[in-house]
């Protein structure tokens, strides 16, 4: 794509050469110029420069060949990972600042034809994988002269069109991934069909019209929409539809049918998402917790996939709930990526005073979340830290089987939609078992819920009169690249545990969380090239420090 006599000749960026005029010479290939995508560069050049641990010396020498290339690459050990490796970085800044834009512009860059040797030849795919971003999922179009060059490029341009749409940005942008039309294989002069204007900000294969579109708007829908990923407004549209009607939600008349059925998680999950047995992924909002009397706040509603004591700031129960979709429940990047998104989202609106730490907050993490990942809770969040009667009302709905099986297995759409006859058809021994289930969960869950308050306060007393104030609880040792084992200081109190300022009541869920801190850690310098053990080694590490540290 570039030769090195071209880049350090026209490339203002690099200081000692920032009044070199431009060198004309003739390049053996068919693949775009330095300012032909100018707008990405721009773009990720920012995204980059915001965070930039490898020392990546500009994003243009990962779309060079690799002779030109190793002189930016810095940290790099892999020139062939230059160009995932700056599209990975600027990918993950941008998501720290919930750029969508950002996002997508790096996911673009990922795409863009790097430099070969001459015209028709391949560019080299990297073998390895970065864990944490879609940018993982793309590679670089290839010299369009090259063997079978528009079917592969092809895909190139509808798989990207996926993961932008994954992040929220417009899939239709991956048209412009594309490179030129083709040049002639054994052409000496290497002129081609290319374009190179340094003082066009857009990038001049669009300003001169010079793309070759590798896909339609049409194929692009249709592979968005086969993934599951037609966009958020259409997947919130549809969820709502199958759900239960405003009307039945508002006045609190939904039948036992009605609110079995919005329990059930839709069908329409997004592609890549992936939340195991954590099903009920809501934010409870409530008085109660921890023994904190009246005083409201945030815990996780599903407590035994999500262990996690409560908090003040519903954001660290967030940050929390998304590291265990990856550390638990599915094991799943995407889902963590994907929920980390709507949480620096909700931060932000905390932040700017847009949203508040109440209710408000638990109702928008469970709308983020269901429309990101294209699922329904099967959990709202709604109720206290001790048993209501909503609780008693789902183990009544639960019992009733029969309602429950007859509308999930139900043939006809109309009976469904309002099962009232169903219901009605249950026997009375049916209904009393209903009843008698209701009575029981709601004095089972009082009884747990006193004799967890009883369990924290002895075990709080326990801990206070064994281990001293400031003492590191966490006893694991394992450091793989380099990650070491993060401490779980033990500060004494109702939240006896703190992990890098977090505090917890439970050690067991500090411990997780130090676990989970250290495993990131680990994933992260194998991505960078800092460490040889890879991202299983370092997931069978927390699981085996979460085991010794318990």
């Amino acid at each position: 794509m570039y030769s090195l006599t071209h880049l350090l000749a026209i490339l203002p960026l690099l200081v000692t050469l920032g009044g070199a005029q431009p060198v004309k010479t003739s390049f053996k290939r068919e693949v775009p110029q330095e300012h032909s995508h100018e707008q990405f560069l721009t773009t990720v050049r920012a995204s980059l420069n915001v965070n930039n641990p490898l020392g990546i010396k500009d994003v243009v020498f990962g779309l060079l060949g690799n002779a030109a290339a190793s002189a930016g690459q810095g940290q790099v050990t892999d020139t062939d990972c230059l160009q995932q490796a700056t599209a990975d970085q600027a990918f993950t800044n941008a998501k720290a600042a919930n750029d969508v834009a950002g996002m997508t512009a790096a996911l673009i860059y990922r795409a863009l034809e790097r430099n070969t040797g001459a015209v028709g030849q391949a560019s080299v795919l990297w073998s390895s994988t970065f864990l944490t971003n879609p940018s993982a999922a793309i590679t670089q179009h290839q010299d369009p002269a090259s063997a079978n060059a528009a079917a592969t490029n092809k895909q190139i341009v509808l798989e990207l069109a996926k993961q932008i749409a994954s992040i929220g940005g417009n899939p239709q942008d991956a048209i412009k991934s594309g490179t030129f039309a083709p040049g002639v294989i054994g052409d000496p002069t290497g002129a081609g069909k290319t374009c190179d204007v340094a003082n066009d900000p857009t990038g001049c294969i669009f300003t001169q019209n010079l793309l070759v579109p590798d896909a339609t708007p049409d194929e692009i829908d249709a592979a968005v929409s086969a993934a599951g990923l037609s966009n958020v407004a259409s997947n919130s549209t549809s969820t709502a539809s199958n759900l239960v009607s405003d009307a039945c939600a508002a006045n609190g008349t939904c039948s036992a049918g009605q609110r079995r059925r919005r329990a059930l998680p839709t069908k329409r999950q997004n592609a890549g998402i992936d939340v195991g047995p954590c099903t009920d992924f809501s934010m409870t909002f409530a008085a109660g917790f921890d023994n904190r009397g009246a005083e409201e706040s945030f815990e996780p509603t599903d407590t035994t996939n999500f262990a996690h004591g409560s908090a003040l700031n519903p954001d660290i129960i967030a940050k929390f709930m998304c590291d265990t979709f990856v550390n638990q429940c599915a094991k799943s990047a995407s889902t963590r990526d994907t929920c980390a998104t709507v949480e620096a989202d909700l931060l932000t609106k905390l932040n700017d005073g847009t949203l508040q730490k109440d209710q408000s907050y638990a109702d928008a993490w469970l709308a983020g979340l269901e429309s990101a990942f294209g699922i329904t809770s099967t959990g709202t969040g709604s109720g206290s830290a001790a048993a209501s009667s909503a609780d008693a009302s789902s183990a009544a709905d639960d019992a009733s089987t029969a309602a429950e099986d007859d509308c999930v297995d139900d043939t006809v759409p109309e009976d469904c939609e309002d099962d009232t006859s169903d219901d009605s058809t249950a026997t009375t021994t049916s209904s009393t078992d209903a009843a008698t289930a209701a009575v029981t969960a709601a004095t089972t869950t009082a009884a747990a819920a006193a004799t967890s308050d009883a369990t924290t306060t002895a075990a709080a007393a326990a801990a206070t009169g064994s281990v001293a104030v400031g003492t590191n609880v966490n006893t694991f040792t394992g450091a793989l690249n380099g990650a070491q084992p993060v401490p779980v200081t033990f500060v004494g109190g109702e939240r006896a545990f703190q992990v890098n300022g977090d505090t917890f009541v439970n050690k067991s869920a500090a411990i997780q969380r130090a676990c989970s801190v250290q495993n990131n850690a680990c994933a992260d310098a194998f991505n960078s090239k800092k460490g040889t053990s890879s991202v299983a080694d370092c997931n069978a590490q927390e699981q085996k420090c979460e085991a010794q540290s318990a």
